[in-house]
């Protein structure tokens, strides 16, 4: 077995793995490998020549203390049904993080396989039930990427969080269905609002409303967010974040990108 950075003439093989592991919407898949394809930061498992396992590790920033730093994110750690239970993503995460003199984080699919190759999980989220709530008549305004993403910077300003260039930010507004007031937004996926924004309690109403009337049945927020003063406080239930191999990271926020 050799492990090793992968080349251009990988390409096809990486999209295959892709492909088969995850079941993959051949748009997004297709998307991703003419956006986000870097053979340089991906790391590969060969057997007898042939890709058995492999994971892109993206060149990636997280904000903390007001300071912009250098991490890495991992996406598609993927092997072949064949070649699992032989520590073979084991030796790719341990090869990464040997690779880069910075934090490598993720977003686990499998939370205890990860914590079990250094791993720590960096930050949570608390989800509340979606009750008593109004619906609102008004409809979603159009979204501005650059506003999104102030707001973002904003409501993660005290603990810090992973950086979103534009494609990350493209990803997640095709993938998710997208609710935006003035100065707040949401990311929903099966009637959840998985990612909240709101940078004053006004827009914290607004947004609230929005979602009642979008049936969504649960928030998920920050502690210190304005969503979470008007929620119920005694119904909420931590759901962990994404990982990190540095402990100095504690506090950041990490959600799936791409």
């Amino acid at each position: 077995m050799i492990i090793e950075r992968a080349n251009q003439e990988d390409f096809s093989s990486l999209k295959s793995l892709w492909s088969e592991v995850f079941s993959e919407d051949p748009v997004f898949l297709e998307h991703f490998f003419t956006v986000r394809f870097a053979s340089e930061h991906i790391f590969v498992a060969r057997k007898d020549g042939i890709i058995v396992s492999a994971l892109h590790a993206l060149p990636a920033q997280y904000l903390q203390g007001g300071t912009i730093k250098e991490c890495s994110f991992i996406v598609g750690a993927a092997t072949y049904a064949s070649h699992r239970k032989q520590g073979i993503m084991g030796a790719l995460l341990a090869a990464v993080k040997q690779a880069y003199n910075h934090p490598i984080t993720l977003f686990p699919a499998v939370r205890p396989f990860y914590e079990a190759n250094g791993y720590y999980t960096t930050s949570s989220v608390l989800a509340f039930p979606l009750e008593g709530i109004e619906a609102s008549s008004t409809a979603s305004i159009p979204m501005d990427i650059e506003h999104l993403d102030s707001l973002y910077r904003t409501e993660h300003a005290l603990h810090g969080c992973l950086l979103r260039d534009r494609k990350a930010w493209d990803f997640l507004t095709e993938g998710y269905q997208t609710l935006c007031v003035q100065n707040g937004y949401a990311f929903i996926s099966g009637g959840k609002a998985v990612e909240t924004c709101a940078s004053d309690e006004t827009a914290a109403k607004e947004l609230l409303a929005l979602l009642a009337s979008n049936a969504v049945t649960e928030v998920h927020t920050l502690e210190n967010s304005f969503l979470t003063r008007l929620l119920d406080r005694k119904k909420a239930v931590p759901i962990p974040m994404g990982m990190s191999t540095d402990t100095s990271m504690q506090g950041v926020y990490i959600a799936e990108q791409y």
